[in-house]
Formats: C-alpha cells, structure tokens, sequence
C-alpha cells in the first residue's frame, strides 16, 4: 500500500508539473496577442517602443474604414482565399486518387518530381514568376494571385493527403467497380466520403496559405492599394502613405484575423466529425 500511494503521489507531481509547463506555454502564447488587442485600441500610439497604452479608444476602428482601403483588402484576401481553396481541394482529391489508386508510366518519377518542387525555396523562383506574369498580363490582378497560390499549396497538400488515401483499402474500389461504378463515381461516392478529415485539412491549410501569403503578392500586386490583399495592405500602413501608426495597424490586424478565426470555428465539427467517422469506418 505504501508503494502504490507512493507511485500515486509521483505521478500526481509529475501531472501537476506538467499542467503548470502547458499553462506557461498557454501564457506565453497569448502576451503576444492580448498587447496586439490592447494596441488596437489605445490611443495614439505611434511608436515602436510604445508600452502599454495609458488611454482606450475606439476611434482606432473608425478611422481603419474611413482612412484606408481595409475593405477593399479584406475583400480581395477573401475571394483569393475561398478560390484557392476551392480549386485546391478539388485539384488534390483528383491529383492524389490518380496517384494512389491508378498505375501509369512514369507515376512515380513524377511524384518525385512534386516533392522536388517543394525542396526548390520559393523566393528562388520570384523573377522567374515576376516575368511569367508580366508576359500573360497577370501583374496587379488576384486572379494571378489565384492561379500561383493554387499551385503552390496544392503541390505541398498533395504530399501531405497522399499517405492518407493510401490507407483506404483498394477493395473498396474494386467492390464499386463490380457493381459499375466508373472511377469518376468511386471516388465521388466512396473515395471522398472516406477522406473528409483530410479533405478538411487541404481546405484549411490552402485557405490559410493563400490568405497569409506575402512574398509572391507584395512582387506581383504593385499597384493600387484598393487591388491588394490584407497582408500587403497591412505592410504599407507601415512604410507607406498611412505613416507608422501602430494602433491602426493593430486594429487592421484584429479584424483581419477574424475570417480565419471563423474559419476554424465554422470547419471544426466537421474536421473533428470527419477523423472520427474516418477512424471508425477504417
């Protein structure tokens, strides 16, 4: 009995030392974003240094719609967002059921050849992409910014979706087969249902990618602030006409968060929903 309360009271210890390890995390992680929304609203904050702000406003927010073209920002990283997404998803489900269900020459060399694409840094290719959207007449428009982070995070999210439709049994492809099924309808009605959790993934991690995209944006959308998106909308109320006015930065920033924020909270039962419905149907 005394070995067992001992080992009891360890393991209590070592949960209590854990527990106040992940809270420290959880604090730590948060400073940074509780002072970005006490920033967002206090007043006249101007400066790098600045600490935290003595007086509270919300004038912040108003002068963000009336002095800039925030909206106009939000609105252009939503419709790039949601687009990417879309074809995203789609581009992935088919790309990745013909690598993982079909047999054809030069599949494998190709695959690598993907991976390839993703070792190769990006900013290595910035002029190579500058001049291709130069000669199709892409600069400054978002459909540009559509097409390139479409395939950017579609190559990557074929990788990461690949391993998963590789554990759905083969079976079920044959079984739909012998009752007629085309493989357009298997992997409609029976590939896609099965991969919800990871089709869950590429939508979140493509909407994420193209929404928080800056490199490619700021060398491709050089002018009109009203075409660009949030993230190079944001850097130049920095180091552009809005001065540096941290405060408005700020605002601009907690609002500008809101739409993934949505986004999470909007997929979450069905990205939760579909691990458990994948796991049981496995």
């Amino acid at each position: 009995m005394r070995n067992i309360r001992k080992r009891s009271n360890k393991d209590r210890a070592i949960q209590i030392l854990i527990h106040c390890l992940l809270l420290t995390l959880a604090v730590i992680t948060l400073i940074p974003f509780i002072y970005i929304i006490m920033m967002a609203f206090g007043k006249d904050v101007v400066g790098t240094a600045a600490a935290i702000p003595e007086e509270y406003t919300f004038d912040n927010f108003a002068r963000l719609f009336a002095e800039t073209s925030f909206l106009d920002w939000i609105r252009n990283s939503i419709i790039i967002s949601l687009v990417t997404m879309v074809i995203s998803v789609i581009f992935v489900s088919v790309s990745v059921y013909v690598f993982s269900r079909l047999k054809f020459l030069g599949k494998h060399k190709l695959f690598n050849f993907i991976l390839l694409i993703q070792v190769f840094p990006l900013m290595l290719s910035m002029v190579s992409i500058f001049r291709i959207f130069v000669t199709l007449g892409l600069l400054n428009d978002i459909k540009g910014l559509i097409i390139i982070n479409a395939t950017v995070s579609s190559a990557g999210l074929v990788l990461l979706a690949k391993g998963y439709f590789d554990t759905i049994p083969y079976e079920l492809d044959e079984a739909a087969m012998m009752d007629g099924a085309t493989k357009f309808q298997t992997l409609i009605h029976i590939i896609l249902p099965l991969a919800k959790p990871m089709l869950a993934v590429v939508a979140i991690q493509s909407f994420v990618i193209a929404y928080n995209e800056y490199a490619i944006a700021s060398t491709i959308m050089t002018q009109g602030l009203d075409s660009m998106p949030l993230a190079v909308g944001l850097q130049s109320m920095i180091v552009g006409q809005y001065g540096t006015n941290w405060s408005l930065y700020c605002a601009a920033s907690v609002l500008g968060s809101v739409p993934m924020i949505l986004l999470f909270y909007s997929m979450q039962k069905y990205f939760i929903g579909g691990l458990t419905e994948g796991s049981v149907k496995m």
